[in-house]
């Protein structure tokens, strides 16, 4: 071990047999009680660019329910979430606006990260693909229902 692991605590990998490798940030004891935060990269629908994943969980893994509302998102993205997503979308209006009026196209799912620690709370952000543009939309999902969906410009 070195220095730095031995000061500020050692990052950790966990391997999910449908979202890949995630890692911790530095972990230092044996603490279970205590959240620490997860990261990884996924591939939705043979985009080119990666979706960013936060979760929380323990010194030892990703919370179960940050996993299995990850692995059920990747397997369900475009049988189940994309068309919540689209009806939530076109009920609200945002469709209709020039810039977002192609969002299936034009968008991509950049991240995902929980909005609490110990429930199944997430938020989705789709950026542009044209990496010029910096408007966005902000999904919210509480126990796979969709609660909100905001456009941020």
């Amino acid at each position: 071990m070195n220095i730095i692991d031995s000061l500020f605590g050692k990052k950790k990998t966990f391997n999910h047999p449908i979202i890949g490798i995630l890692k911790s940030q530095r972990i230092k004891g044996n603490n279970h009680a205590k959240s620490y935060t997860w990261y990884g990269n996924i591939f939705l629908n043979n985009k080119s660019l990666e979706t960013t994943i936060i979760l929380e969980g323990s010194n030892s893994s990703p919370f179960p329910n940050h996993l299995n509302f990850i692995s059920q998102l990747m397997n369900n993205w475009e049988s189940e979430y994309l068309p919540k997503i689209e009806n939530k979308i076109n009920e609200i209006g945002i469709n209709k606006i020039g810039k977002y009026s192609n969002w299936k196209n034009d968008f991509y799912l950049s991240a995902i990260y929980p909005m609490n620690d110990k429930n199944s709370e997430f938020e989705l952000t789709l950026e542009p693909l044209d990496k010029q543009k910096t408007d966005s939309i902000g999904i919210e999902i509480k126990n796979n229902i969709i609660t909100k969906i905001e456009k941020y410009e």
